[in-house]
């Protein structure tokens, strides 16, 4: 059994995928299935840190978007060291791309970390109130 929407392989008398909630089909049609010399991820958004990189594509997949974070650290130890990189690019198949911005826009606005928050116009003008 399989599921069509994250395409995960399931021992028979399993009907639900626990990830997706979707039921399952006993073969997935091939003009349906990912393959990933016709996938194409385009970015949906550039991070802080590869922490809230990957934090926002774990909300995409459970939405069932197809994601993947693109980080300019190369070892294992960079979602540690975010401070230190220079960010974090959240990737989705062009086939998600609009729901993915729906989505993110639906949990995030335009803020580009998610976790920390940015400093707007509005914060820093509450500031300036708050010292005179």
């Amino acid at each position: 059994m399989f599921c069509p929407i994250c395409e995960a392989e399931y021992q028979p008398g399993i009907t639900r995928c626990p990830d997706d909630n979707t039921e399952l089909v006993g073969r997935l049609n091939p003009a349906t299935a990912s393959d990933d010399s016709e996938a194409r991820f385009l970015p949906l958004h550039k991070l802080g840190s590869p922490v809230e990189a990957e934090m926002v594509n774990d909300i995409l997949t459970q939405n069932g978007i197809r994601s993947m974070v693109k980080s300019g650290g190369a070892d294992a130890l960079s979602p540690l060291l975010s401070a230190t990189a220079e960010g974090s690019m959240v990737l989705v198949d062009e086939r998600d791309l609009d729901r993915a911005q729906e989505l993110y826009s639906a949990f995030f606005g335009g803020d580009t970390t998610p976790l920390t928050g940015t400093v707007g116009d509005e914060d820093e003008e509450s500031d300036d109130i708050e010292t005179r």
